[in-house]
């Protein structure tokens, strides 16, 4: 009888243990943190950091420093913010705005780009997809005015988590 018992204990221990070793999580990754990613030619492109105390939901900030080639008149865009939703497992979908501004700090434009990021099993890559955004005048209500542009010709790419990686120092 405790031969049993132990080897029935060892089989709940095995089968508990075996998803925390693999990676395993029944609820999916966490996108909390900080994020790089690379255009289609390998040339880094983005960063983010997505924040919460949340699993299901937070803000979301975005950096696209190549973005100003998108808005006539542009000298920069502000870092877009906005707020992201867990969809799924690890599915995530994000809106953030920006505001493109002229040499004056005028704004110019409103823009709103929205996507979906998919997460690798590893939790440390995703693909970002479905990439939509949407140009508004700078005096739009983006929640009732209809965008002046619509621009869905980004290609999907991976995303990859910045990790804490402290070079060893040269003596």
């Amino acid at each position: 009888m405790k031969a049993f018992l132990r080897l029935t204990l060892a089989t709940v221990l095995l089968l508990v243990t075996i998803p925390a070793i693999a990676g395993g999580n029944k609820d999916g990754c966490k996108l909390q943190g900080s994020w790089y990613g690379h255009d289609g030619d390998g040339i880094a492109w983005w960063k983010s950091t997505a924040d919460g105390q949340s699993a299901s939901h937070g803000t979301l900030n975005l950096e696209v420093p190549s973005s100003v080639q998108f808005f006539p008149g542009a000298v920069t865009v502000t870092e877009l913010k906005g707020q992201w939703k867990k969809t799924s497992g690890n599915t995530y979908d994000w809106t953030v705005i920006g505001y493109p501004l002229d040499a004056t700090a005028n704004t110019l434009f409103i823009a709103k780009v929205s996507g979906r990021d998919i997460m690798g099993e590893d939790c440390d890559t995703l693909l970002v997809a479905d990439i939509v955004m949407e140009v508004f005048l700078p005096t739009a209500n983006i929640d009732l005015d209809s965008p002046i542009m619509i621009e869905t010709s980004f290609p999907d790419h991976p995303g990859y988590r910045v990790k804490v990686d402290l070079p060893e120092l040269l003596p």
